[in-house]
Formats: C-alpha cells, structure tokens, sequence
C-alpha cells in the first residue's frame, strides 16, 4: 500500500492536531514498514512559512516530496494537484489530518475529526480557525472516502450537527482513541509532589479564568498552597487571562512555563499533585491520558469526551464552579488514600490507550477504505 500522509500542522507549534499526526505516522512507520510512505509537509490550503520544525525521519523511511520547497513553491505545487496533477508518491490513500480536505486525483482520502467545537461552541475560537475549520468539514463531506474520529463523543456530536449524513452517504467510519504523546517512559513519582500541573494552550475552551479562580480560593484556604505550573503556548483570546497569570506569578500562586518539550511532560507529569484539566470542550482530551500513564491523578471537567477518556481513575468537576475545583483540590492534597488509589487507577486506565493500537486500527481502516467502491 502506498500511503500518503498530511503532517503540516506538525510544522508550526504542535498543538491536539499536530501531536497526532507525528504519533501516528511514526507508529505506522514503525509497525508497519512494508508499506510506502509519503509525509507532505504543506498540505492544500496549509502551506508553511517553513518546515523545519516539522515531523521527519532518518534514512528512507518516508518520502519527503514538500519539505524541502519554500512557501510559495508549494503553493504552486497544490495549485498543479488541485488542476488534476498526481500527489507526489502516487498513494493510494492519503490521511488529510488539518482540517483540509482536497479533491485528489487518483487516491482515495482518509479525513481526521478531531472535534466540532467551531460549531458546538463557537464562542471558544477565533472567527478565522471556525472558518478554516468549517470550511475543511463541508468538504470533506463531498471529497473524503472515509472518516475517522478520534473518540464515541466526536463521532456522537458529529452525528448531532449532521443527523444521519454517514449513514446515507455510505462512507466508512472508524473510532481510533489516541495514545500519549509523551510516550511511556519509566519516570519515578516523588512521594511529595510541590505543585499541581495544567497542560494546555491559553485559549477560552480550556477554562483557564475558572481554573485561576480556584487556585485563589485554593490558596486562601490550603496549609500547604502548591502552586500551579502552566504548561502551553500563547493560544488565542488570551491578552486579559496573561494578565492575571503575571500578576499571580508576582504572588507565588501560577507559573506559566510556556510551551513544553515532548521529552520535558513526562517529568512535569510525574512530579504533579494532579493534573487539573477544567476545559469547556474536548473531541478527546490527551493530557488526561498522559497524566494517567504516568500515575497522576486527573481533576477533570465532567464534559464533552472527558468521563470517556478518564473512566473511573479521575475525579469530576463542573467546570463552571471553581469553589467546587478547589474544593476536590484541598481534599485530594490531604487524602493520602485517595491519592494513592487515584495514581494506581490512573496507571491501569491509561494504559488502554497507546498509539501501537490507534496505528493497527488506523491501517486496517485504510484497507477499508480502499476495498470499498466509489460512492
């Protein structure tokens, strides 16, 4: 099988998407050699100002057609794809993971649905990203063969928005849950932990003005006043929310340490009370499983596909009451039993998902896709 795989969002500062996409292919890859591979860099309407950063292999794993061609090169490469030209590789599919869903000539199309929050919850983005976002769904309901989605709730909210389209539009569909995309690695848990951990950009779905609300009443309260260590990028419609970040800083109470390396979450993880995860809106919801595979216990917001990521191992909230946060937070950090039992479910739980079984799920869906006739 030839395959062709979408990883321009892994080009820029990763976010959901971007993690997935490099995951992904590297387990494919990995598991599955036998296969070719092309991994495009731009990939229709997302074309990069450069691609450095992007997923790459060593040697001759996967071919690399776009990663050398500078942005307006590549624009030029998809204006020739999109007039009927080949994709470089020839596959004979091809995962469209960025919410762009290009009519290709002579392979089929495989399209990711992370989620419909620029539809669910409007209010949480930019107007630009509900754009690009909306724009990439409705055409993939006419250019896609197949459609995964990345957990039961955004397959479920899916259906809610488009009531019965799947059915009669006779495309396959797949639910693959993700893994965590800090691995596995063997990273000890302090008997003491010093502070509890968000992991998320600064962006209104992720609930951080509610979640800064109950560290303050948190703080008031606690004989022992861990503080909050922010993993994540500047996000979007965060100006005020910085603000309030900076001035907690000068008081002891938050500190954001921006963007985190793959290889430094483990550690952050692994040392933290809990990871306190109070989001508005998830289509899954990756740091609740990362901190679960590293033993730490999840306060998480009882919405959207949360419950169906933390199962039993997390302890849930309403996201809209920060009193009832802070109060889950002074219990967890003086019950020395539930903390212990919350880390050894944690581990069980999050241990159901890897990528090994979203990238054997992902390729025999491919196979799917391709034995099907054209619709």
């Amino acid at each position: 099988m030839r395959i062709g795989f979408d990883v321009a969002q892994t080009c820029v500062e990763k976010a959901g998407c971007g993690w997935y996409a490099d995951a992904l292919i590297h387990a494919m890859v990995r598991l599955a050699p036998q296969h070719d591979y092309a991994i495009y860099h731009h990939f229709a309407g997302w074309i990069n100002a450069t691609t450095s950063a992007g997923t790459t292999f060593a040697g001759a794993d996967a071919a690399e057609p776009f990663r050398e061609l500078s942005a307006s090169q590549a624009e030029s490469a998809w204006d020739r794809i999109r007039a009927g030209e080949p994709l470089p590789g020839q596959p004979d599919i091809v995962h469209a993971n960025c919410y762009q869903a290009p009519r290709l000539t002579g392979t089929k199309l495989v399209y990711t649905v992370y989620d419909i929050s620029f539809w669910m919850v409007p209010e949480y983005t930019t107007e630009a990203n509900r754009l690009t976002c909306q724009d990439g769904v409705l055409k993939a309901l006419g250019n896609a063969d197949g459609f995964i989605f990345i957990s039961q709730s955004s397959r479920a909210e899916f259906e809610r928005v488009l009531p019965g389209w799947l059915a009669r539009s006779g495309k396959p569909w797949v639910v693959t849950p993700l893994g965590a995309k800090s691995g596995t690695m063997a990273v000890p848990r302090p008997a003491i932990r010093s502070y509890w951990a968000a992991v998320g950009s600064l962006e209104p779905r992720k609930n951080y003005d509610a979640l800064l609300s109950a560290m303050e009443i948190y703080w008031r309260r606690s004989s022992r006043r861990l503080p909050l260590r922010i993993a994540g990028g500047q996000g979007w419609k965060s100006e005020e929310l910085r603000g309030r970040i900076q001035e907690m800083h000068r008081r002891g109470i938050v500190t954001h340490l921006g963007y985190v390396p793959d290889e430094q979450l483990p550690g952050l993880y692994a040392g933290a009370e809990a990871l306190i995860f109070p989001s508005w809106y998830e289509g899954f919801g990756l740091p609740v499983v990362e901190a679960m595979t590293y033993g730490c216990p999840a306060i998480s917001s009882d919405r959207a596909s949360l419950k169906e990521v933390g199962g039993d191992a997390a302890l849930y909230v309403d996201p809209s009451e920060p009193d009832e946060l802070a109060k889950v937070m002074l219990r967890l950090e003086v019950d020395a039993a539930l903390q212990n039992d919350l880390s050894r479910m944690s581990l069980v739980q999050g241990s159901k998902f890897n990528w090994d079984a979203t990238a054997v799920q992902t390729l025999e869906f491919y196979h799917r896709v391709l034995a099907e006739p054209p619709v």
